[in-house]
């Protein structure tokens, strides 16, 4: 009887201290996602959730954004397991997977950065280069697509956007990281602010895919850590901007108040549009690992990397979600 009763004490004592371990968590989890809630109260006044984050249970973190049409979007990274980078389709509300393969029909384990098409391509921002992938593959395939051709660039691409025939390819600078830029890159604009990136703009063959000229025809100076940009249908460009657990920043530039300059790179000169504190019109603060975004009927919807499992906190936060906010 003594022992009997000396098990169901050790018993009560393992299930409190269970049930206590259960309530610390939950308790936690509910401050973690109230905590958020108030502070990016701003953001989540004005936000809607558009559509949930795919892979985020596999390998896969989420780099690049892109709309095809209404009801189609593509949604690129890389695996934080060396497994295959990835395009994920949106349609008809759900997504299906496409793997990427280089022309020899080897994966591309490659840190695959943003997406972006143009007509029947689909551009995937690699280092210097953009790999080429045909849209139909990437939309109607088996699953995967292998690469057709790759643009190479006088930048080291991490964003890609393509408007109005051009191809936007953008670089990420970080001071103190491996993510660094090219001094000649680097700018003290008129209004005091440091720029250490660019932009690169080139026009792209319909017909082809390729680049029209291997020199871009103009640059855009901007801040560091920029992760993705989008235009909207007044002309405002918009950079997201992020970088580990430090809140995201949506910046809103109006380019027709921007100064110009000109910058040499490897001995040419080039026209630039300089983005910086003159001739921004609206910062909106956001959660933090914001990525690449795509603009329609007057919003900006954000895709996120907070909920891979490479950095898993997302998961109890807002990140399982692309989000979108009101920007004219």
């Amino acid at each position: 009887m003594a022992k009997t009763k000396k098990r169901a004490s050790v018993g009560r004592v393992l299930w409190k201290i269970f049930v206590g371990l259960v309530t610390t968590v939950v308790t936690l989890l509910c401050v973690i996602y109230l905590g958020e809630k108030l502070l990016f109260a701003p953001f989540f006044v004005g936000a809607r959730a558009e559509m949930r984050i795919p892979g985020l249970w596999s390998g896969f973190v989420t780099q690049g954004f892109d709309k095809v049409e209404e009801g189609t979007y593509l949604v690129s990274g890389y695996d934080k397991n060396d497994g295959p980078s990835s395009i994920y389709v949106y349609q008809d509300g759900k997504y299906t997977t496409c793997e990427l393969f280089d022309e020899e029909g080897k994966a591309n384990t490659t840190h695959a950065g943003g997406v972006a098409h143009f007509g029947q391509f689909v551009y995937v921002a690699h280092g210097e280069y953009c790999d080429v992938y045909s849209l139909s593959d990437v939309l109607d395939g088996d699953g995967k697509a292998t690469r057709t051709d790759r643009v190479k660039t006088a930048n080291q691409v991490s964003f890609c956007y393509v408007a109005d025939g051009k191809l936007y390819a953008g670089a990420f600078y970080r001071a103190g990281s491996q993510y660094l830029t090219p001094d000649e890159h680097h700018l003290t604009t008129a209004a005091g602010d440091q720029n250490t990136a660019l932009i690169m703009v080139y026009s792209l063959n319909e017909t082809t895919g390729k680049l029209i000229s291997e020199s871009p025809e103009k640059l855009y100076s901007i801040t560091s850590n920029v992760q993705g940009m989008c235009i909207t249908d007044s002309g405002k460009i918009v950079l997201s901007t992020s970088w580990g657990l430090t809140p995201s920043k949506l910046l809103v530039y109006d380019e027709t108040n921007a100064q110009t300059t000109t910058l040499t790179i490897d001995g040419a000169q080039y026209p630039t549009t300089v983005l910086d504190s003159a001739c921004l019109t609206r910062t909106v603060t956001a959660p933090p690992m914001a990525e690449e975004l795509v603009y329609e009927n007057g919003r900006v919807t954000i895709m996120c990397e907070s909920a891979s499992m490479k950095y898993l906190f997302g998961k109890f936060t807002s990140g399982n979600w692309a989000y979108s906010v009101a920007i004219g």
